[in-house]
């Protein structure tokens, strides 16, 4: 059975609670980070392959004045340190830390690894694109609407519409899709006036018909 690793399940936490994965869980170690504590910088000089086992991590491109996040790593999110991106912890994470030439051993001991690895750096490079197309192309009200719709693919179907439960604040939200915070407070509260979404609580929204959201872009 193929091991599936994706950013919002915890596929990948309880491969490495099974018993035949001891050797796998014996190489990484766990870390603590406190929130918005800078975790990994640029080509970082040692290779640490992370899994995040608790909060969020925000991996980003930054440039001057500017950032770009490319992704919100959730529990069972993996990434690694040697990249150009920073990693920084959006609130307080454990990670769970291997050498990359020991996890490199490690997928060689267990292949099935490869396509869930895969799985990880497909989706964040889709990701990526992603962003990169948003923040070139659309302006900010567009780009909230693409992150909504995004989540949308993760949301619960319930009473009303589909639940949507990023977690994030409209800090964190407003660092994803490249605004200030008072511009993504302004226009959430616009897209609720609007019937377009329905705030439950923190990080909790309520899509009442996907379509129209759509149709809003």
């Amino acid at each position: 059975m193929p091991l599936k690793m994706n950013f919002t399940g915890q596929d990948v936490l309880r491969e490495l609670q099974s018993p035949d994965r001891a050797p796998l869980r014996r190489i990484f170690a766990e870390r603590s980070y406190g929130r918005r504590e800078v975790i990994f910088t640029p080509h970082h000089p040692a290779s640490i392959v992370f899994i995040v086992a608790s909060g969020l991590v925000r991996v980003y491109l930054a440039h001057e004045d500017k950032e770009l996040t490319v992704s919100i790593l959730k529990p069972g999110g993996i990434y690694s340190s040697h990249t150009p991106a920073f990693v920084r912890a959006v609130r307080p994470v454990v990670l769970l830390e291997a050498r990359a030439e020991d996890f490199r051993k490690c997928v060689e001991e267990f292949p099935e690894l490869t396509y869930g690895i895969i799985q990880v750096l497909g989706s964040l490079l889709r990701n990526s694109f992603s962003i990169i197309q948003s923040l070139a192309f659309k302006d900010a009200r567009k780009r909230i609407t693409e992150f909504f719709l995004h989540e949308v693919r993760k949301g619960a179907p319930e009473s009303g519409g589909l639940l949507v439960e990023s977690g994030l604040t409209v800090e964190e939200i407003a660092a994803v899709v490249g605004a200030t915070r008072q511009t993504v407070s302004t226009l959430l509260n616009d897209m609720i006036r609007d019937g377009l979404i329905v705030k439950r609580g923190r990080g909790s929204y309520l899509i009442p018909d996907v379509a129209n959201l759509e149709a809003s872009r």
